[in-house]
């Protein structure tokens, strides 16, 4: 399949309202690691999770046709993490780094508008585990 695009199946969560979508995905020693959100914030907010798919389940198929489904395994769910400082649940979870040593970075998006707190969230949910 070399010198064409291909693609594999990522099931996402339904959303319970508005959509669910991905934010980040990030390599780290044989996985990607998947940033699953909703688009819903403070109790409205139901999905904000990292999950992660081995990189030997990437194996693309061709554009147009049936494409095959990856495994993913839920790494942590973010709801906890977002609510920890007595706030409510950002919406726009859409960073995830991995430093070298496997400790996982998340970050929040303000959008840097007028009409919102302003409030971003950076923080460590601790080591990627292989």
């Amino acid at each position: 399949m070399q010198d064409q695009w291909g693609a594999v199946h990522y099931p996402k969560a339904e959303p319970a309202m508005g959509w669910v979508g991905l934010s980040e995905i990030t390599y780290h020693d044989g996985f990607f690691y998947i940033v699953e959100r909703d688009n819903q914030l403070d109790q409205r907010a139901v999905t904000k999770k990292v999950y992660r798919v081995p990189a030997s389940d990437m194996k693309p198929a061709p554009l147009g046709g049936d494409l095959p489904v990856v495994t993913k395994q839920e790494v942590r769910d973010l709801i906890g993490d977002l609510t920890a400082t007595g706030g409510y649940v950002l919406d726009k979870v859409e960073g995830l780094a991995v430093t070298p040593e496997g400790d996982i970075w998340i970050s929040t998006d303000n959008d840097g508008v007028d009409d919102h707190s302003g409030e971003t969230m950076f923080f460590s949910i601790g080591k990627a585990d292989n």
